[in-house]
């Protein structure tokens, strides 16, 4: 038998056939950086006025002081009288008739009383001696 490296063999007739080699190929890819894209993105602001009209109801508040006597069968009922909403307040009270009673006396007297008290005290002196002495002849 024949191996590769044996040159082929030769029929008469035949044509003559030579082994070449076989190329494979293969197919790679690699990433090239040629260039670079860059995006900025910007925000503009831009001031915008808007105008509208508020309202709101302000409670103006007032007491009225009446001191009225009112009679028994008065209906203290809640009225309107234009845009002005009146409630009637209702105080009962009670009549009272004064008279002094002396309820009580207090009494208060001064009494004077002496009793006897010590206490052991320190007590300082100073004392002073002159003397005068006569000198020799």
């Amino acid at each position: 038998m024949g191996g590769k490296s044996d040159p082929p063999k030769r029929a008469s007739g035949e044509e003559q056939r030579l082994p070449l080699s076989e190329e494979h190929a293969t197919l790679t890819k690699a990433r090239v950086l040629d260039s670079r894209i860059r995006i900025e993105r910007t925000t503009t602001s831009a001031a915008e006025l808007l105008e509208t009209e508020l309202a709101r109801d302000e409670v103006e508040i007032k007491h009225i002081i009446k001191n009225q006597l009112v009679e028994d069968d008065y209906s203290a009922e809640v009225r309107y009288e234009g845009d002005l909403l009146i409630i009637p307040v209702i105080e009962e009270r009670v009549e009272i008739i004064r008279r002094k009673i002396l309820k009580e006396e207090v009494h208060i007297r001064k009494v004077k009383k002496v009793e006897p008290y010590q206490q052991e005290v320190l007590v300082r002196s100073q004392e002073v001696k002159i003397r005068k002495e006569k000198g020799k002849p």
